[in-house]
């Protein structure tokens, strides 16, 4: 895994990826559909219980166009193949 640099206050780490990618983004995207999306694909592969940080089970690049998607709420995108990828 990556290198352990600590997470600042209001934000979470996420590691993405086979490579297993450190991303940290800001909490408030917790409440936004498609990262719910991401954490129910989550649940649903690894359960509540890893020990070794939050593992999302998409690429980086879909996760990048996630988080893409919620900063900028006013953009259109292309969700379909966001979704089908977390599905």
């Amino acid at each position: 895994m990556a290198s352990m640099t600590p997470t600042p206050t209001g934000f979470f780490a996420v590691y993405v990826g086979e490579e297993r990618e450190r991303f940290v983004v800001p909490t408030g995207y917790l409440s936004h559909p498609l990262f719910k999306m991401l954490l129910e694909k989550s649940y649903n592969e690894f359960g509540f219980e890893q020990s070794s940080g939050l593992v999302v089970p998409c690429s980086v690049s879909a996760f990048q166009e996630i988080v893409n998607a919620v900063e900028c709420s006013n953009r259109r995108f292309e969700f379909g193949k966001l979704v089908e990828e977390l599905i």
